[in-house]
Formats: C-alpha cells, structure tokens, sequence
C-alpha cells in the first residue's frame, strides 16, 4: 500500500513494507533533500513525518 499526503504544503508519502512489518515514511522537504524514517505503524508513521516536517519548518524560521 502507498500512500501519498500534505502536511503543511509539505508533500510526503506513507508506504507499507513486508519484511520488516510497519511503514516507511518519505519527506520531500525540497528539490534536494528527502527524509526517510520506518514506523510499526500507520499512524506513527504520520505522526513521524509530521513531526519531521514541522522540525524542518522551525529550523528554517529559525534561519531567516
């Protein structure tokens, strides 16, 4: 299963992986820089990418 969802104009995607059970996340933060993370489950996957993003948003606030 693939899923693909929009946090904060932030485009990331949710994947379920076979071996090891869980969920894969991807963050497409921007054209050059993608994280990645693996969760046991769907919502903690969500929750993982989101944190991630608004941790990427924080630090860019932080920047200017």
């Amino acid at each position: 299963m693939y899923y693909s969802m929009e946090h904060k104009g932030i485009q990331y995607q949710i994947v379920q992986t076979a071996n090891p059970t869980g969920y894969k996340w991807l963050v497409h933060l921007d054209a050059n820089r993608i994280r990645i993370g693996q969760s046991y489950s769907m919502k903690s996957a969500i929750q993982d990418a989101q944190k991630k993003i608004d941790r990427d948003l924080r630090e860019k606030k932080k920047a200017e």
